[in-house]
């Protein structure tokens, strides 16, 4: 029922429920309902017969001792009397204490006197309403006034229809009636018209939808062809003259007219359960992951030339990927079975809630997965979703739900999901995931294994194809977990020359499983000052994979790592080969030239090298010391070489917390992510960036922007769901486990339950790595302070060249500006306070500027001149 009906229907205005019920109210009331009875008898009986002869009403005629009234003599009397004065208006008045006697048993309230005054204000206006039209104003036996009655007859008709005729007086009158009709019902003029509208709504709505049955039936009727076996209805099979009934199976004849049924009954709701896990068995028979991998790697070293492998294939070349015992299936031998009876009367409970707003709904599918069960509403035509979608907090006070997430709608679906969260979670192993045939022979180059939607499907990204991935979450949501899986998945796919973390791990505790991992190219970074250090060696990482794709010919990793090695260095052969001998030397195509530029005829096991840029001038005007001796100044020094390897492995950045990074470095950091996530895509790098503090300025703009697949966990408000996704929803999940995923180039995001895998798993797998070889650090480690450089890094003084670029910039500002500080370096040269605090260190060790002294600039200690 909706709002304006409901208030329509309340009993007349009285006086406040706060006062003292009395226990005569229902004696009141139903002594109001015995005399509202008496009353209404008396008058429709009244016979001017039964009047004694002492009264004026009375007529000559008499009955003898008999009466006709059904009330007797005083009946007659009280009947005829009101007659008289009040005409057929009198009607109204057993009618008001009806609705007086039914209020006080109701809602046990005490009737005010504006309730009866009102019944006399529509008593009057009605009579004289009577006498004004004219209606009912003949005289006769039962009426001798008249029925308007003598108020009717003073009031409207001398007074009123003689001053303001009859147009006016009929205005004058309706509007006084319904006052009256206010004060007895207690309901506002704009409630009255508003419940009549949305009745009116209604019947529209209904005839709408009538009609558009009526044709449906018509054109599915139309289209019947004679002598085909049509379906018929349950309720069209009726029984013939003869007694037999009309079957399913009987030919139907074409409809001439429309009598079939306009509503047919709706399919019963399917209960899907997908929260019970796939058994062992079910992946028994299934190629295993270990024999997949093993036949790749086989072709992937036959394919290359002869002893050209790079240091970390050769290295690993008998490398076993960790075997799928180490990982545990989940003991569903405590899972107990779905009980559709509870569903179906959830179910109900949700159809029953809307129906009292009134939203009418059809019951659809119910799907039970690992955390929520989502279940399905298809609202009527006509009716906006959006409705639905602002009754969650009704909806979860109907079925006692801590909390709820509305689909409006369903993505691909006609219909509207309702998903609650389940009393008994399900666990979902790794193990099950990592089995699976979308994991196994997928076509994702970085599969990891995330988690299984609502439906039960197995959710497997490809990390190449995202290419970064943002995950964020409340504390304890599963963010951790979310992490760990995806390592998990990468150890169980790639060994160490085929994939590489980089590990950064401000908690400093979550990222300690993985310290001795054959896998990492740098060591576990703990310390978020020297994070950015590892950002940068990434980048640099990233620069020297692109000049090598420049002198290869190739343009991206993929590419690169596909070219036909082998051919290129048989025929680099070959065409040495005819050279030495005397022959024509061959001149290679334009092709030819790039790559047999970066294979040097030295020995096959060797790493081959390209040389970058090219040293002008004749080396024969250098002495033996190597003193130019020309005119012209000397040619620039001959820049270094780049080593092309065989292959280059995946490079996966992990990023544990990044709150903690951005607030040591904000600038320096941001720009960094920027410009990893802006380029490295194409030389195989690619980053995951995990935070617990999902706020606007550890999450900028810059970062999303580049980052469009993301992970949410549970959040504690909208805003910081908005923050990750740039929608709502992440606020309503249940936690442990259960996430929005985005996938990349994905509109809306995907409700599932994350894999669990625990720390005996991840130290089982770990151990089998380790036991392998140990981990092959691309950079320098300084035992002495834990931190790391690059070969060609750092000097003496552990100042790195870039650095000492930066700090030739900041001499000249000090020598244009007459004074230090760190804020005027973050002003002229637009460096972060990490970066500047830095260069001010520098210029105070080496005796440059002298200590700090508070917010005073620092005291400048040499001629800058």
């Amino acid at each position: 029922m909706s709002r304006a009906n409901a208030v329509a229907a309340r009993p007349p205005r009285t006086r406040s429920t706060d006062e003292k019920v009395s226990p005569w109210n229902d004696v009141h009331g139903i002594l109001l309902l015995l005399l509202s009875a008496l009353l209404l008898l008396a008058l429709v009986s009244y016979d001017p017969r039964d009047m004694p002869s002492w009264s004026f009403l009375a007529l000559s005629e008499s009955v003898g001792g008999e009466t006709i009234n059904f009330v007797g003599r005083a009946g007659a009397l009280i009947a005829g009397h009101m007659l008289w004065l009040m005409g057929y208006a009198a009607y109204l008045l057993p009618f008001s204490m009806t609705w007086f006697g039914v209020s006080k048993l109701h809602s046990k309230m005490k009737l005010t006197t504006s309730a009866w005054l009102g019944v006399a204000v529509m008593i009057i206006s009605g009579a004289a309403f009577f006498e004004v039209q004219g209606l009912l104003v003949e005289r006769d036996h039962i009426t001798p006034l008249g029925g308007s009655g003598g108020l009717g007859y003073v009031i409207g008709g001398v007074i009123l229809k003689h001053l303001l005729g009859k147009v006016g007086a009929t205005l004058v009158l309706g509007g006084v009636y319904l006052c009256g009709l206010f004060l007895v019902t207690g309901t506002h003029p704009l409630m009255a018209i508003r419940s009549m509208r949305s009745e009116f709504t209604r019947w529209q709505q209904e005839r709408e939808a009538q009609r558009l049955a009526e044709e449906k039936l018509a054109e599915e009727a139309a289209n019947t062809i004679p002598g085909t076996l049509t379906p018929v209805p349950a309720d069209l099979r009726k029984k013939k003259k003869g007694g037999t009934e009309l079957r399913g199976d009987t030919p139907a004849p074409v409809a001439t007219n429309l009598e079939l049924p306009l509503k047919f009954d709706p399919p019963a709701p399917k209960i899907i359960d997908a929260s019970i896990p796939r058994s062992h068995e079910e992946s028994s028979n299934k190629p295993k992951l270990a024999e997949v991998w093993e036949k790749k790697r086989a072709q992937k070293i036959e394919q290359a030339p002869h002893g050209s492998l790079g240091n970390l294939t050769v290295r690993f070349k008998d490398y076993k990927l960790p075997p799928m015992d180490l990982l545990r299936w989940s003991d569903d031998s405590n899972h107990a079975p779905t009980d559709k009876s509870e569903l179906l009367a959830i179910q109900t409970t949700i159809v029953k809630a809307l129906a009292s707003f009134g939203i009418s709904v059809e019951p659809g599918d119910i799907t039970r997965g690992p955390a929520i069960t989502r279940y399905e509403v298809r609202p009527v035509d006509g009716l906006r979703v959006s409705r639905i979608a602002n009754l969650d907090a009704d909806i979860a006070r109907a079925t006692r739900a801590e909390r709820i997430n509305i689909l409006a709608p369903i993505p691909g679906k006609d219909t509207v999901g309702i998903e609650l969260a389940n009393k008994e979670k399900i666990i979902v192993p790794l193990r099950e995931l990592l089995e699976d045939e979308t994991f196994v022979n997928g076509k994702a180059k970085l599969p990891v294994a995330l988690g299984k939607d609502v439906y039960g499907k197995t959710i497997i990204g490809d990390l190449a194809a995202m290419p970064h991935l943002l995950v964020a979450g409340a504390t304890g949501s599963g963010k951790s977990v979310c992490i760990n899986s995806i390592v998990t998945s990468l150890l169980c796919r790639f060994a160490p020359d085929e994939l590489r973390f980089i590990m950064i791990d401000p908690k400093v505790v979550e990222m300690q499983n993985y310290e001795e991992l054959p896998h990492l190219a740098l060591p576990v970074v703990t310390d978020p000052k020297k994070a950015l250090l590892a950002l940068r060696w990434v980048v640099k990482e990233m620069e020297n994979r692109y000049q090598i794709f420049a002198q290869e010919g190739c343009r991206n990793f993929e590419a690169f790592n596909n070219r036909n090695r082998k051919r290129k260095a048989e025929a680099d052969a070959a065409r040495a080969a005819r050279n030495a001998a005397g022959s024509p030397p061959i001149k290679a195509g334009a092709d030819d030239a790039r790559v047999s530029a970066a294979f040097a005829k030295e020995d096959d096991a060797a790493p081959k090298t390209a040389q970058v840029g090219t040293v002008d001038g004749d080396p024969e005007l250098r002495d033996a010391s190597g003193t130019w001796l020309g005119d012209s100044q000397p040619p620039p020094p001959p820049k270094q070489e780049v080593v092309i390897p065989d292959t280059m492995p995946y490079i996966v950045v992990i990023v544990d917390e990044l709150a903690d990074l951005m607030q040591t470095a904000p600038a320096d950091i941001e720009v960094a992510i920027a410009r990893i996530t802006q380029m490295a895509r194409a030389a195989g790098i690619h980053l995951i960036v995990a935070t617990q503090t999902p706020r606007a300025d550890v999450i900028t703009g810059v970062i999303k922007a580049n980052i469009p697949t993301r992970i949410a966990f549970q959040v504690s408000s909208a805003l910081d769901s908005r923050v990750i996704l740039d929608r709502k929803g992440a606020e309503n999940l249940v936690g442990k486990g259960d996430m929005l995923y985005v996938p990349p180039g994905g509109a809306q995001p995907v409700r599932s339950q994350g894999a669990l895998v625990t720390d005996d798993e991840i130290h089982a797998l770990v151990n089998h790595c380790v036991a392998q070889g140990k981990p092959v650090f691309d950079v320098k480690v300084d035992d002495e302070n834990g931190g790391f450089g690059d070969e060609d890094g750092e000097g003496e003084d552990g100042v790195s060249a870039e650095e000492l670029e930066c700090l030739e910039k900041c001499l000249e500002v000090i020598r244009q500006e007459k004074k230090a500080s760190t804020s005027l370096l973050q002003r002229r040269l637009r460096l972060g306070y990490g970066r500047a605090a830095r260069m001010i260190d520098l210029l105070e060790d080496r005796g440059i500027i002298g200590p700090g002294e508070g917010a005073k600039p620092r005291e400048i200690l040499v001629q800058m001149d």
